[in-house]
């Protein structure tokens, strides 16, 4: 492991680590090196490798969608008299949350005349059951990938779905009685957001079963842990595409 984390390193070295004194100078640069290593971490000879260069991957892409400088992919919009953040949000097709963390903001409190950023594009859910994982696509950039839970006996469907509806503090419709059971309560099974799927029944929720996590142990739903579905969440508006493979 150590030898691998060396030659991992290396190649780090020649892809990211020049990029740091041309961020300044050279966007195009620094996006040609992520997206080499975008390449190299979908195509590296073991899931080791693969591994290791993809959290260096989501640490660039983190970067990369903080960061107001980093123009590549992202469109600038003036706020108008009268807008909102919420506004604008609808108006660009992301989340209010997503326009925060772009653009360093603490509130939704906005000026006519504030310059806001955010990213160009849709973005995809991807989740494959045969390792029980679930990315983030962003614009057609990879963002990050997530270990989640699917459904038991591969009862999870397969094919394109798209996200209708996004509720935080969800209320858990027992499947048992049809009983609702608000967040909050011992026996609520949702976790602390929902994000539902045009396929009734479905979606991704977070989980009070975190041991759960890498397994097929839902009804059918996608589970995550409680701050990754928040993550995932606040990235995806209504309309996200979700796409289920074996």
């Amino acid at each position: 492991m150590k030898r691998l984390r060396r030659m991992i390193t290396r190649f780090l070295w020649l892809i990211v680590l020049p990029a740091h004194a041309a961020l300044d100078e050279d966007m195009a640069a620094w996006e040609a090196r992520r997206r080499q290593l975008e390449h190299a971490a979908f195509h590296a000879p073991t899931e080791s490798q693969r591994e290791i260069l993809r959290g260096e991957l989501e640490s660039l892409t983190r970067r990369w969608l903080i960061n107001r400088d980093w123009q590549d992919g992202k469109t600038n919009v003036i706020v108008r008299p009268g807008d909102s953040l919420s506004r604008v949000a609808r108006r660009l097709g992301v989340t209010v949350e997503l326009l925060r963390w772009c653009n360093g903001l603490t509130n939704d409190a906005v000026r006519p005349g504030d310059v806001l950023v955010a990213p160009v594009g849709p973005v995809e859910l991807i989740v494959d059951k045969s390792d029980n994982t679930l990315q983030v696509w962003i614009g057609g950039r990879f963002y990050r990938q997530y270990r989640v839970a699917t459904g038991r006996d591969n009862c999870t469907p397969t094919g394109t779905f798209t996200i209708v509806d996004r509720v935080e503090k969800p209320t858990w419709w027992r499947p048992l009685d049809g009983q609702p059971i608000p967040f909050g309560h011992p026996e609520h099974e949702l976790g602390t957001h929902w994000l539902a799927w045009d396929l009734k029944g479905y979606g991704i929720h977070g989980t009070n079963r975190p041991e759960t996590i890498g397994t097929q142990a839902s009804l059918g739903c996608v589970r995550m842990l409680n701050e990754d579905v928040a993550e995932v969440y606040a990235l995806s508006p209504v309309g996200t595409r979700v796409t289920v493979r074996d």
